[in-house]
């Protein structure tokens, strides 16, 4: 359990970088991760780049990547 309250869409809403804007409107909720670092948005907006440097560097077929992302999750005690 998180020991910040998630912000609610409602309240990030205005702080959100437009891609995450985006990708909440395909989703239609912000994700527990976002809505703690949607306190910051620098750090929000850090984190999206970060998770998506894997998938743009095109080194690794995606199911492997997916594999190795949890794997790497897994060994962190990351509880997302």
């Amino acid at each position: 359990m998180a020991r910040l309250r998630p912000l609610t869409l409602e309240e990030a809403a205005p702080t959100l970088p437009v891609a995450v804007a985006d990708a909440v409107r395909a989703a239609g909720k912000l994700s527990l991760p976002a809505g703690i670092q949607a306190y910051c948005p620098p750090v929000l907006e850090a984190s999206r780049m970060l998770n998506a440097m894997p998938a743009r560097s095109g080194t690794l077929p995606a199911e492997l990547r997916s594999l190795v992302c949890l794997r790497a999750a897994y060994l962190v005690g990351c509880v997302f």
